[in-house]
């Protein structure tokens, strides 16, 4: 019987396994400067793994105090999320090393590395801010030279978020730290970050500009985690967005601060809101936040919707409130839920102290949040008949759920939509109009010759769809002077009216025309969201007989761009934009078989193989080099990249000549490259290998071996990567996306019927009904 008011001590004698399946604590390998294969260990607990190293309650919300004492090889150095206090030799010569108390804290975010000290060391600490913390990068040390530029970002992120949250880290040490084989991008462990080798890895000679962005965001997105999942974690993994749609708004915001020239403001609708539209638009999306979450629910929330739509409903919230009031709120949150956990609810109601009430955030969110999916909204105007200029003009707006399945009945509570719009003068409702019933009618004062658009810079989390005069003027308007519409409102109409025309509420004629301005278009949000579309209305055609001729209307249209942008290097201090949007052109127009970009790629491949040791080829240019030679190549050029990938050890180049392989069109290659992933000494990464089988079964060449290797190979797959079912998530969506006929929809219907254990998390089901959509 336990006695009130007691304190009582719990001592557990008990052992663990250091094992080698990227969780928990476990064996890692790297090749030291010997060249030699060496070990040392690594830890993962997010989210459930921290039971399999140490009994203890593996909640978010149950904060504790941990002290960690390391016993180890005197070679070796401990790594953990505090700094080590003191050390002791043992009667064997081993060293017992102790380190400081963490503070309270989840125990997901226990951390701990131990590796050789030959081999692993840390750049000369930044001291930040009035508490004088040491922020410094770790990890081999014959990359340290390449981590100086996320030492960079790293110290000056933290900078900016002390000042922004009024509180400052509070910890005396912040480390990143470079790992091999890490089971995810990132973690944002207090004290001890780690980071997979791409995540902080950076040579501008070897290195693309956009792993260069990648970079920078994810290092701005773990730190952001310190105060948004460290210090106020969510109460349960049910609203995983309060601390990924968090760090994932937060990328933006303070990269923005960090590294302005990568204008990643502007990148807004490709890097946050597109990214989960369309999921967010199928019968199997979920809520942001769920009723309650079990623990086989949990992987299943990593998802496009934690991140990304959790993201977008922030910046909206951010919007809507303005940033002071915004930031106001969120540091009276921090404030006040330091070292615990929160909801939801807590969120709205220190915004809504932030605000002075003047706006019951709880209401206009709880749609947001708490139903799956979003509106569309249609615009019908009533055009004026009077003499008069503006006189007698009306704007009907309606909402309701969009669905790419266009005979699913959706029922859903109207959204709470902020609602603006803006003509061709640019004279705009400048307050938010709040449209939360199914239709409203509105007096304007546009004339009939001008155009309407809603939504500017992406306020609101909706599609439009317009009446077919206001579409055609806005036709007019692009094909006129495209520039006159902002950025991001013209890649939003080319995003909603091929979606529109997926979900049956417009006609494909109408995208195909929209489209046509592209041959004048040179800014990169648009046309990352028409490459897009190009890609899916090529899936969706599959084989049919006009395919041909759609991808020769897309090359006319991308020719223009691809004739200005050329294969000379960008440069990236002036055109940042450009040199990111430079690969993807490039890649497309050889891929479409374009000659003279299938020459260029083939010279620069030429010119390496003179002397493979040494590769001249651009780091923007290199991946749709790979993928152009292996596509269009021998076995002989299949083979040389292989060779070239078996003595890479830049992560980022592996990855790229990973790809480059994927695009081989040889039936015998792609089953042989296929079964490399599943060798048990394989050269090809344990993280990279779910990515790599997806990209290959996402060709359009190699599907249909992908789908006949999946289904002879179902019990290695399962026996792999069964456990939690989210790598075979990924595989069975890339092999799927590719589905549009009936056949392939009943083939799969009858594989997944054979299957006796689909995994508990019901993976299966998602997928089938995803590809239903597919079928034409």
């Amino acid at each position: 019987m336990f006695i009130a008011r007691t304190t009582y001590t719990l001592r557990i004698f008990y052992a663990g396994d250091i094992n080698r399946e990227l969780y928990g604590f476990y064996m890692n390998h790297y090749i030291d400067s010997s060249g030699n294969k060496s070990m040392f260990m690594t830890s993962g607990m997010e989210p459930t793994s921290a039971r399999s190293v140490l009994p203890c309650i593996d909640e978010p919300a149950r904060k504790a105090i941990f002290k960690m004492s390391v016993v180890h090889d005197p070679l070796y150095t401990p790594w953990s999320n505090g700094e080590i206090e003191r050390r002791e030799t043992l009667s064997d010569g081993r060293i017992i090393s102790y380190f400081t108390p963490t503070l309270q804290m989840s125990t997901f975010l226990l951390a701990l590395i131990v590796a050789p000290t030959a081999d692993f060391a840390c750049l000369p600490d930044r001291v930040v801010g009035s508490k004088n913390t040491k922020s410094r990068v770790c990890g081999r040390t014959n990359i340290l030279s390449q981590l100086t530029y996320a030492d960079e970002v790293a110290y000056k992120t933290l900078e900016f978020f002390n000042t922004y949250f009024n509180i400052d880290y509070p910890l005396p040490k912040i480390e990143h730290f470079d790992v091999i084989n890490f089971p995810g991008e990132a973690m944002e462990n207090y004290g001890l970050l780690i980071y997979d080798d791409l995540g902080i890895f950076f040579d501008e000679k070897i290195v693309s500009s956009s792993i260069k962005q990648y970079i920078t965001t994810l290092v701005v997105h773990e730190i952001a985690h310190q105060w948004l999942g460290n210090l106020v974690t969510p109460a349960w993994w049910n609203e995983l967005w309060l601390k990924e749609g968090f760090a994932t708004y937060m990328e933006t915001m303070a990269s923005s601060y960090v590294q302005p020239s990568l204008m990643l403001e502007e990148q807004v609708p490709v890097e946050m809101i597109f990214k989960f539209m369309e999921a967010d638009s199928l019968p199997t999306s979920r809520p942001l936040s769920i009723e309650s979450a079990n623990l086989t629910d949990i992987i299943p929330l990593y998802d496009s919707i934690s991140y990304y739509k959790g993201a977008a409903v922030i910046r909206m919230m951010s919007m809507i409130l303005g940033a002071r009031i915004f930031q106001e709120g969120l540091q009276l949150y921090v404030t006040a839920l330091n070292f615990s956990s929160a909801t939801e609810k807590d969120l709205w109601r220190y915004l809504n102290e932030a605000a002075n009430n003047t706006i019951n955030i709880q209401q206009v969110m709880d749609g947001w949040t708490r139903q799956a999916g979003y509106p569309v909204v249609e615009i019908n105007r009533i055009y004026s008949t009077s003499d008069q200029e503006g006189v007698g003009s009306y704007m009907m707006i309606s909402q309701k759920p969009f669905s790419l399945l266009p005979a699913t009945n959706i029922e859903r509570h109207p959204w709470w939509i902020p609602f603006k719009y803006f003509d061709r003068t640019f004279n705009q409702v400048n307050e938010i109009l709040w449209f939360n019933n199914t239709s409203a009618t509105l007096s304007i004062t546009t004339s009939n010759s001008d155009w309407i658009l809603a939504n500017p810079d992406y306020l609101g989390i909706y599609r439009t769809k317009y009446d077919s005069q206001n579409f055609r003027l806005i036709l007019n308007q692009l094909q006129s002077n495209h520039t006159h519409i902002p950025t991001a409102s013209r890649a939003a109409l080319i995003d909603d009216i091929f979606a529109l025309s997926r979900a049956a509420l417009a006609n494909i004629t109408d995208a195909y025309e929209l489209i046509r301005y592209l041959k004048n278009e040179t800014a990169l949000v648009p046309w990352t969201i028409a490459l897009a579309a190009m890609n899916q209305q090529e899936l969706l055609l599959g084989a049919h007989d006009i395919l041909a001729d759609v991808q020769q209307y897309f090359l006319e249209l991308i020719l223009p761009i691809y004739d200005q942008i050329g294969w000379i290097p960008v440069n990236q201090s002036t055109e940042w934009l450009r040199a990111l949007l430079q690969p993807n052109i490039l890649s497309t127009v050889c891929r479409y078989g374009h000659q003279s970009c299938i020459d260029v790629a083939r010279s620069l491949y030429q010119n390496w193989t003179m002397n493979p040791t040494l590769n001249p080829i651009p780091a923007d240019l290199r991946l749709t080099v790979y993928c152009t030679v292996a596509r269009t190549g021998s076995r002989s050029e299949f083979s040389f990249l292989w060779a070239r990938l078996q003595n890479e050890s830049i992560m980022s180049e592996a990855s790229n000549l990973l790809e480059g392989l994927s695009c081989t069109q040889d039936p015998a290659l792609i089953l042989w490259f296929l079964n490399k992933h599943l060798e048990n000494e394989s050269i090809i990464r344990n993280q990279n290998l779910i990515s790599s089988i997806s990209k290959i079964a996402r060709s359009p060449q190699a599907n249909q071996v992908v789908w006949n290797w999946i289904r002879d190979n179902w019990p290695k797959l399962f026996s792999k990567w069964g456990k939690s079912g989210s790598g075979l998530k990924r595989i069975i969506d890339a092999v799927s996306s590719r589905f549009v006929t009936t056949r392939q929809r009943d083939e799969f219907k009858a594989f997944a019927d054979t299957i006796v254990d689909k995994g508990k998390n019901q993976f299966l089901s998602y997928y089938f009904s995803k590809h239903q959509c597919h079928c034409i």
